[in-house]
């Protein structure tokens, strides 16, 4: 599934303006997961990688709308 069908389920199941909001909010987490765990002592640096943020982002909120779906 790509991200347009993600979104289009997300926004299907909690309106427009709430999937904005919560895949924002995922997306934030997901970038400051990142640069955290780049700051951690003792852990080796290694080359820049590319994550896909708003995919990951994505997925979490896509996940969550499932599990709350039953509820």
């Amino acid at each position: 599934m790509d991200n347009k069908e993600m979104m289009q389920r997300i926004t299907d199941k909690v309106g427009r303006e709430k999937g904005i909001e919560l895949v924002l909010q995922a997306y934030n987490t997901e970038l400051i997961t990142t640069w955290l765990s780049r700051l951690e002592p003792g852990k080796p640096l290694g080359g820049p990688k590319r994550h896909d943020h708003l995919g990951d982002a994505l997925k979490r909120v896509a996940e969550l709308c499932e599990l709350t779906a039953g509820m």
